[in-house]
């Protein structure tokens, strides 16, 4: 082998060697992969959660703090099908939706920008039996007494997904902008303590999260990124493995993530647009 070349792969060998891990990251999807859908309507005012609907292609979704305490199904195409008032709630702060396999809709009042509410609740709901409200009031295991000072304000939550009969929440720190947060929580009406299950080291804040049909992945959406964790079959370690990082430079203010099946995702933002993803 002539000495130029030798040279050139020793030095391309250290250099390869000597790079930290972190230098390292999952290949990124092509950004065709995500697809602009449509242009909600007027009235719905900073998508904040998404959830299916009783019809192929429709979606439930709601505005976030300081608007009304509505539903709104919307199809793929933007098209605004139906608006439900959900009688005996309050919008304190509606961030995020999830559904359980009996088609209970379970609507997230989980916002908490100021780490102060003492009101956190989600109230579960049925379509098909008229949207009566029942209420899950709950508090976090590890909440401090007293002031939170700034640096540790990790009690808000806009993201919460359902799992063989328990709710999941994690957390969006708004004081250093990387740790996430999982907590348990019952799917049944009544006060309960949000139970501390892990945390994770993702930068960022986080704005929703859902778990695939089949259980297998896990999305966690922040500003910019999408997260997509695999689970091991009947795990509910959500955050074992490392997760394939999705940009979403053209996404906007993304607020709503949902898994309409185990490999295709669709996504909302505050400016009322609607995505679609394929794993």
């Amino acid at each position: 082998m002539k000495r130029p070349l030798l040279f050139l792969l020793l030095t391309l060998l250290v250099l390869a060697t000597s790079l930290p891990l972190s230098s390292y990251s999952p290949a990124l999807p092509p950004a065709a992969s995500l697809k602009h859908l449509a242009r909600f309507p007027g009235e719905i005012k900073e998508s904040s959660g998404l959830e299916l609907a009783d019809q192929p292609n429709t979606y439930w979704t709601h505005g976030d703090a300081g608007n009304s305490p509505i539903l709104y199904k919307v199809n793929e195409q933007g098209q605004l099908l139906q608006q439900v008032q959900v009688d005996g709630t309050i919008n304190n702060d509606w961030e995020d939706l999830t559904q359980d396999t009996n088609g209970y809709l379970y609507i997230g009042d989980v916002g908490n920008n100021s780490n102060k509410r003492h009101d956190l609740r989600i109230y579960k709901v049925s379509p098909k039996a008229g949207f009566e409200a029942q209420e899950i009031k709950f508090t976090y295991a590890d909440l401090p007494k007293g002031k939170i000072e700034k640096k540790d304000r990790n009690f808000d939550c806009e993201a919460f997904f359902w799992h063989n009969r328990k709710l999941y929440l994690i957390s969006k720190d708004r004081g250093a902008s990387r740790t996430a947060k999982l907590y348990e929580l019952p799917d049944t009406p009544g006060s309960h303590t949000a139970r501390l299950l892990s945390k994770e080291d993702l930068p960022g804040l986080v704005t929703s999260a859902d778990v695939s049909p089949d259980g297998r992945h896990l999305a966690v959406l922040t500003y910019g990124k999408l997260y997509l964790y695999p689970v091991a079959k009947g795990s509910t370690q959500f955050f074992a493995q490392n997760p394939q990082i999705i940009e979403l430079p053209k996404a906007g203010k993304v607020e709503a993530v949902l898994f309409k099946n185990s490999k295709t995702l669709v996504l909302s933002n505050e400016e009322g647009d609607l995505f679609q993803y394929i794993m």
